[in-house]
């Protein structure tokens, strides 16, 4: 689902949930900035961890820069 969040080919409400680090004015100097990083928003629980607008950027950010960079959806996959 990351994967066509970052591509814009996923619906609205799917891509207002998340943002990219660069898209964060407070952020934007950051040496994470320049990459494909998303921002990871903090919870109290484990339940508010299992949200996607929690663990899909957690799982993001955590895939090589290799990875992130495929073409197509079935070269990332």
């Amino acid at each position: 689902m990351m994967f066509l969040v970052y591509n814009h080919q996923c619906p609205d409400y799917m891509s207002n949930i998340v943002s990219l680090v660069s898209d964060d004015p407070v952020h934007r100097r950051l040496r994470s900035a320049a990459s494909t990083d998303y921002h990871v928003l903090r919870t109290r629980t484990k339940l508010g961890d299992r949200a996607f607008s929690i663990a899909g950027p957690k799982a993001w950010n955590n895939l090589l820069q290799s990875v992130r960079s495929a073409d197509s959806l079935d070269s990332f996959k």
